[in-house]
């Protein structure tokens, strides 16, 4: 009797450490906070976040991303050598964000998070996004 459940605890804690090491390198779920991400995403919508993305983002991805506060999410509308227009000057999103980066992978994207825009670095993605369902609350 106690065998057996000395190996139910230890089975129990295998897959416990299996998932949250999933979670935590592979997938993660995302509640929309609030109601500031309308009209492409509802309070309460969850998301699946990829974590493991590693081909290029396009426009129309939709993407969780860290601004330094708080994770956001929002969908890309502009990619870089898009030309985008603020204030009638025109700016282009740069192909490589500095010279001292070095790493052959760094790019800006312009993304919308409901009202707001954001200009934000390819390493501040956490992922792209897939809406899984709303839970109203």
């Amino acid at each position: 009797m106690i065998k057996n459940s000395v190996k139910f605890i230890l089975a129990l804690l295998i897959a416990s450490l299996a998932m949250l090491a999933v979670r935590a390198w592979a997938f993660t779920i995302f509640t929309v906070p609030s109601s500031e991400y309308t009209p492409e995403f509802n309070k309460g919508d969850r998301v699946i976040v990829n974590r493991l993305t590693r081909m290029p983002y396009q426009r129309g991805d939709n993407v969780v991303y860290d601004d330094s506060t708080s994770y956001r999410i929002g969908q890309i509308i502009a990619v870089p050598g898009d030309t985008i227009t603020l204030d009638s000057e025109r700016y282009v999103i740069p192909h490589i964000c500095c010279k001292r980066c070095r790493c052959t992978d760094c790019k800006y994207y312009l993304v919308k998070s409901g009202k707001r825009k954001a200009l934000v670095h390819k390493h501040q993605f956490t992922g792209r996004a897939y809406r899984l369902f709303n839970l109203e609350f």
